[in-house]
């Protein structure tokens, strides 16, 4: 009897380049969550979205919603471009199942909060750093982008991967 795992279910191994083509994408489509998310956070606090203040410091004046936007967006590519082409070089945290890119989209959304938004925030916005309300609130949405992300990067993968089938 020959028995084969559904091809969904074979764990795969994917390039670094590949990584980051998917990234770029599952990084768009969890920027769009965490966007989203944090927009209806601010208007819950009647606050301005953290994008367009960060527009709105950078000189984006009358664009600044548009330009905070279009900042989002792009970081959250790049970013997810580097988060997922770094699980193709790192192993351990290669993203082979959808319960493994949780955990590790847990782990990549930790490590984007610390390397993008705190430096970015205590340059641009020190005092956010300082309300906990507002820091956990983005905290949590960083974790949501990296599980979006890596949800989202890992059927891309295994379409990019060639999976060996039993014939």
């Amino acid at each position: 009897m020959n028995h084969t795992e559904p091809e969904s279910m074979q764990p795969i191994t994917y390039s670094v380049s590949k990584g980051l083509r998917a990234g770029a994408i599952g990084g768009f489509i969890g920027s769009i969550v965490l966007g989203i998310t944090g927009e209806i956070g601010a208007i819950a606090m009647n606050q301005e979205l953290f994008y367009t203040t960060i527009a709105r410091k950078l000189g984006f004046a009358d664009s600044s919603v548009l330009g905070g936007w279009t900042l989002h967006f792009l970081v959250g590519i790049v970013a997810g471009s580097l988060f997922v082409g770094a699980t193709a070089a790192i192993r351990r945290f290669a993203l082979t199942a959808t319960k493994k890119a949780i955990w590790v989209g847990i782990l990549g959304g930790i490590a984007i909060w610390i390397v993008v938004y705190v430096p970015v925030t205590a340059i641009l916005l020190p005092a956010d750093l300082t309300d906990a309300t507002f820091g956990g609130g983005t905290f949590v949405l960083h974790l949501l982008y990296g599980v979006v992300t890596a949800i989202v990067s890992l059927p891309l993968l295994r379409r990019m991967v060639q999976t060996k089938t039993a014939a």
